[in-house]
């Protein structure tokens, strides 16, 4: 169907819709008042976007509504938190619907069996799911070579049923897979660190679905400085699979970042370069002696919370059995400079080795590894660049192409392979 063009989504994130209503023939969508004839209105969901993401809020139950926008509230900046707040009160009187501008209808075909609503309708599906009444859904999602549909979903009263990661191309699906190994991990070596848990997954008109159980309702969020996990939580993380040391180029990390290369990176400018980076590292460092085991993949402030001391983390669909000791803290600071304070990548790189360093010589890392820990990081964040934008077609326009030439200076020929990766004694 033709989309209208005063639709209020914006056209990068109109694939959340396709994906997740257009399936089927007996369902579409449409902005407000637009469905095409014979095409009757299910839902409605108001469209609140910010910034490049976009979040959609079902309006069929104004109560499931307002719990949709204001649980977990303290896990979100203050200013988002108080425009939330105020939004989901408005809801819950009644006084706020009108103001919400932006809408979207979902339509089903006039006639539609119960068995075509089943199979078409996200709703329906949900219920079944959940094994409860009508739900209401809250949907997120943003741009990208990472984009994906996340999906919380509620009661119409407005009890948290759970969240849900759709898995809808090749990386998405493979980190859905990801995050269930590791929450199973997690469930079978209980941790100081909680997790949420995992409820199961499910397949639907050929997406991926991971169902995970909601946080505690008291978990508090972490702001950009906050504190990295300490040494002791990140062996702890370390530990859900069996430790390993050993020789970089016989580890098992690296085997697979050899074969990464050449099966998952289409683009043959990133595949000379990260192979010319393999080589090098392997000629200069391969016989370096390191730890290995699972790392969480993302360890960042905003997918941490804590209630009192303990610390809770989600979020592990990047996570991994076998990398290097140290990744976790690294990828905190980094990530903190990258994405939250934005420095551009040939800063955040030798921040993030300053500010980890402490906490990498508490992990038995001796500081002449920690710049080759922070080159390795680097290939592994660029490695996963180029996986996803296989399966998406997007790049991250401030990490590529600026990682090639960060990445070719670190390991140039002239500069004694010396760059960031240091010299290892």
């Amino acid at each position: 169907m033709q989309r209208s063009r005063t639709s209020p989504v914006p056209p990068a994130h109109a694939w959340l819709l396709d994906l997740l209503f257009t399936g089927a023939s007996a369902v579409t969508w449409a902005a407000a008042g637009q469905l095409p004839a014979g095409y009757d209105r299910a839902e409605q969901l108001a469209v609140l976007s910010s910034g490049a993401r976009s979040f959609l809020v079902s309006l069929g139950a104004l109560r499931g509504a307002a719990s949709a926008l204001t649980s977990y509230n303290a896990l979100r900046p203050a200013r988002k938190r108080l425009a939330r707040r105020a939004l989901g009160l408005g809801l819950r009187a009644g006084l706020a619907q009108p103001l919400l501008r932006d809408k979207i209808d979902i339509g089903v075909a006039s006639g539609a069996t119960a068995a075509d609503l089943s199979a078409g309708l996200l709703g329906e599906h949900l219920r079944e799911v959940f094994g409860a009444g009508p739900v209401v859904v809250a949907i997120g999602g943003g741009g990208g070579p990472y984009r994906k549909p996340v999906l919380q979903v509620f009661t119409t009263r407005g009890t948290p049923l759970g969240y849900i990661k759709v898995g809808w191309n090749d990386w998405t699906r493979d980190a859905v897979g990801r995050e269930a190994d590791a929450l199973r991990a997690c469930a079978d070596h209980p941790m100081r660190i909680g997790v949420p848990r995992l409820l199961g997954r499910s397949q639907w008109r050929g997406l991926d679905l991971l169902i995970t159980a909601p946080l505690p309702r008291r978990v508090r969020g972490l702001g950009p400085g906050a504190r990295a996990p300490d040494a002791q939580s990140l062996r702890e993380i370390s530990r859900l699979s069996p430790p390993f040391a050993g020789e970089l180029a016989a580890s098992p990390w690296w085997r697979g970042v050899r074969a990464r290369i050449q099966s998952a990176v289409t683009d043959p400018e990133a595949a000379a370069v990260l192979s010319r980076a393999a080589e090098r590292l392997e000629d200069a460092f391969g016989r370096v002696r390191l730890e290995f085991g699972t790392w969480h993949g993302d360890l960042v402030p905003w997918n941490l919370a804590r209630i009192g001391p303990r610390l809770y983390a989600w979020d592990w669909e990047s996570s991994a059995p076998d990398a290097p000791l140290g990744f976790d803290v690294l990828h905190f600071h980094f990530q903190v400079a990258f994405v939250a304070w934005r420095y551009p990548l040939e800063q955040a790189v030798p921040y993030a080795v300053r500010t980890a360093a402490p906490t990498l010589a508490e992990l038995g890392l001796p500081a002449s590894a920690c710049g080759l820990m922070a080159t390795l990081h680097l290939v592994e964040l660029f490695l996963r660049h180029e996986e996803a934008r296989s399966s998406a077609g997007d790049i991250d326009e401030r990490f590529y192409p600026v990682v090639e030439q960060v990445l070719d200076r670190a390991l140039a020929p002239d500069r004694g392979l010396a760059g960031l990766a240091g010299r290892v004694a």
